[in-house]
């Protein structure tokens, strides 16, 4: 519940959790996570195959859990989206299949995975135990080979926290209550991996008579390990835009959008990640005219195709925080004319630019 009320009380005042953050943030132990799927029918060979692999990830200096395979999806699926919650480095899964066997390697970080057919039928398999014991080697080598960035590092990690003396006894210390959770700055794969909600504040300016307005932005998106992600961007209800022409009369413009976008980001792993995004969708400017004297003003409900591309920075302020900022360029089909006493007073929508910040929370 504590977690829960920081991160609400961080999404609706991000600047101030921004200037309540240290200069130079400690960063918290890297800990390489390797987690096992282990399938629900197994044999002997596979059982025996998965306990060494565990046992030689263990020796490297991993961290290893293993967890069941769900049997209703597939294997791919399984190693992406498993164990997202202990956010390990990389996923591993075994998958029998008689005389044959599929050794699977999902790296989740670089976001790619390496499959390999063992055949286990050879004459060196001659009995049970070798052909576990062929399945166990293999893998291993394809372990180290698609996790060879980490292997040396996980290796050297654990040796200094072997090497690490004891502390010498002192003073009997008043208990105190556990301290949160170090903020991890660093996530384990993109930004955009889950279920994400944004709430923001825009700024959209259109090309030439029409002045910028303020709005509210809100966006929802959900995104896999490999860095894509389907948004949903909605703004509206933010002030309206005034044209004006002394002697005919004026208008005000209230503009609304909504957007579906394909997300795309960049330095999985990195606490200041890249997005570029694309998308369309609808646009709405309702305009009120006031007319002065013979002229009469007229209201109007005008609705355009949107279409919407652009880029921007997430940064990480704390496990499943963070803040955004972002700039889009927005064109609209048709784009929308005011008119003040029969003479174009401003458009709208061609084109337009929209730039929005805000905070990102992710589950």
């Amino acid at each position: 519940m504590v977690r829960r009320a920081r991160a609400t009380l961080c999404v609706l005042l991000p600047l101030l959790v921004v200037a309540a953050l240290p200069s130079a943030p400690a960063r918290a132990e890297v800990r390489y996570r390797v987690v096992l799927l282990r399938p629900t029918i197994t044999d002997d060979v596979t059982t025996d195959a998965l306990a060494r692999v565990r046992g030689e990830l263990t020796a490297a200096g991993f961290e290893v859990s293993t967890l069941a395979r769900d049997p209703a999806g597939d294997v791919r699926t399984a190693l992406e989206t498993s164990g997202r919650e202990l956010e390990p480095i990389a996923t591993f899964a075994i998958v029998p299949g008689g005389a044959t066997a599929e050794i699977w390697v999902c790296d989740r970080i670089a976001g790619k995975s390496v499959i390999q057919n063992v055949r286990l039928d050879g004459p060196v398999a001659a009995g049970e135990h070798s052909r576990s014991a062929v399945l166990a080697v293999q893998a291993v080598e394809l372990l180290k080979a698609s996790l060879a960035q980490y292997w040396l590092m996980a290796a050297a990690a654990a040796a200094a926290r072997r090497s690490q003396a004891p502390p010498a006894p002192g003073p009997p210390e008043v208990a105190v209550p556990p301290a949160p959770e170090a903020a991890t700055y660093a996530t384990a794969g993109y930004a955009t991996a889950g279920v994400g909600l944004q709430a923001g504040v825009g700024w959209l300016d259109s090309a030439g008579a029409v002045g910028p307005v303020w709005q509210p932005i809100v966006r929802a998106s959900y995104g896999g390990v490999r860095g894509w992600a389907a948004r949903l961007t909605l703004g509206g209800l933010g002030s309206d835009a005034s044209l004006s022409a002394g002697s005919v009369g004026s208008a005000s413009i209230g503009q609304q959008l909504a957007a579906l976008e394909v997300v795309r980001g960049f330095r999985a792993g990195r606490r200041v990640q890249l997005v570029a995004t694309l998308g369309a969708g609808g646009y709405r400017a309702r305009i009120a005219g006031t007319g002065v004297a013979p002229y009469v003003g007229r209201d109007s409900d005008e609705w355009s195709l949107l279409t919407v591309g652009g880029g921007g920075v997430i940064v990480t302020i704390a496990r499943h925080l963070a803040l955004t900022a972002e700039a889009q360029a927005m064109l609209t089909w048709p784009h929308t004319t005011v008119r003040l006493g029969g003479s174009e007073a401003g458009r709208t929508g061609w084109p337009s630019l929209l730039l929005s910040a805000g905070a990102l929370a992710t589950f």
